[in-house]
């Protein structure tokens, strides 16, 4: 046995184990659905064929096994296969508008409903959160990178429904970026500023995030809470936790994740970014597996520092945004 796949001699042989092992992260019909996608984005390779370029890169995504293992599963050279591994990965992201987009304004009802429905808290229409991708890390700039567990990492922000599937990310910021100056730095802190959720609704964060009117979030525990303020507390953190576990569903399935080992740091994000779209397109063709539990990650606790970084609501916005979480205290 080899990493749990039968030996088989031979690149032929071991392609074909490849492709099942491949399909155990998907069924048949989506790894086909997904195969024929990035095919018309593939089609002007020739040798080797597209299917090795797809199945190789699927390999190195789902697994941790070095490059040259790949490259040797695969009967290609590894210099070859880093090519092929990028070309894959650009060819996912060229797909993220079709499976990873923002809901329109006329499907946050049926959105807030489901959260609703499946843990009790009104007009939530996303949950966000961040996560930390290891890298190894570089010769240069290498503090910017070292995390709060000292590891090298990049940063994921992202946002999930409640079938765990992501409706927005962004990638890229370093690992010393606390999540709360990652989100001031987000096309998603902008597009909410310019076009606000409507009053009824808004997305769930912890407290790493600045309270506001599109984003509610916990109140501090000062050992001074109300019962009431516990209740709401609770029923957010049950409600919240739909993020951690579509960041751990994520990480279970494209296990890479794990530590990415490469050299070019720019392509990092792109490749974090691939990911993102491989989760959304086998929940989209699949649907959730609600007995799934993946386990949810224990986040840093932010300073006072962090979240007054990126907290630039007036004192006005923020009277508006205590005054939300307060009535959906009440009605909880």
């Amino acid at each position: 046995m080899e990493n749990g796949i039968p030996f088989c001699s031979g690149p032929s042989g071991r392609r074909s184990a490849a492709r099942s092992d491949v399909r155990s992260c998907a069924r048949a019909a989506t790894s086909e659905k997904l195969y024929q996608e990035l095919r018309r984005h593939l089609a002007h390779y020739t040798e080797p064929t597209v299917e090795v370029r797809i199945l190789s890169t699927l390999w190195l995504l789902a697994n941790k096994e070095c490059f040259r293992g790949v490259a040797d599963r695969f009967g290609v050279s590894k210099g070859s296969l880093h090519h092929y591994f990028i070309q894959v990965v650009d060819a996912m992201v060229a797909l993220m508008p079709a499976y990873i987009y923002w809901p329109s304004p006329d499907q946050y009802p049926a959105l807030a409903e489901r959260f609703d429905r499946k843990a009790g808290f009104p007009g939530v229409v996303g949950c966000i959160d961040g996560t930390h991708i290891p890298i190894k890390g570089p010769s240069q700039h290498r503090d910017a990178y070292i995390n709060r567990k000292g590891q090298g990492s990049f940063q994921l922000q992202a946002v999930c429904d409640n079938q765990l599937q992501f409706t927005h990310i962004f990638t890229g910021n370093a690992g010393s970026v606390h999540d709360a100056r990652v989100y001031r730095n987000s096309d998603l802190k902008q597009m909410l500023d310019s076009n606000p959720l409507p009053e009824r609704f808004y997305l769930l964060g912890d407290s790493a995030y600045p309270l506001h009117t599109n984003m509610i979030v916990p109140y501090t525990d000062t050992g001074h809470l109300t019962e009431l303020q516990k209740r709401f507390n609770s029923v957010h953190s049950s409600t919240r936790v739909h993020i951690e576990r579509a960041f751990g569903l994520l990480k279970c399935k494209w296990r890479r994740l794990h530590y990415l080992d490469m050299a070019l740091l720019e392509k990092i994000p792109s490749v974090i970014a691939s990911t993102c779209v491989l989760h959304n397109f086998v929940l989209i063709n699949e649907g959730l597996d609600e007995d799934a539990d993946p386990t949810a990650e224990e986040n840093a606790v932010p300073t006072a520092d962090d979240v007054a970084a990126a907290d630039n609501t007036s004192g006005a916005q923020r009277r508006a945004a205590e005054q939300k979480r307060e009535a959906i205290a009440r009605n909880l």
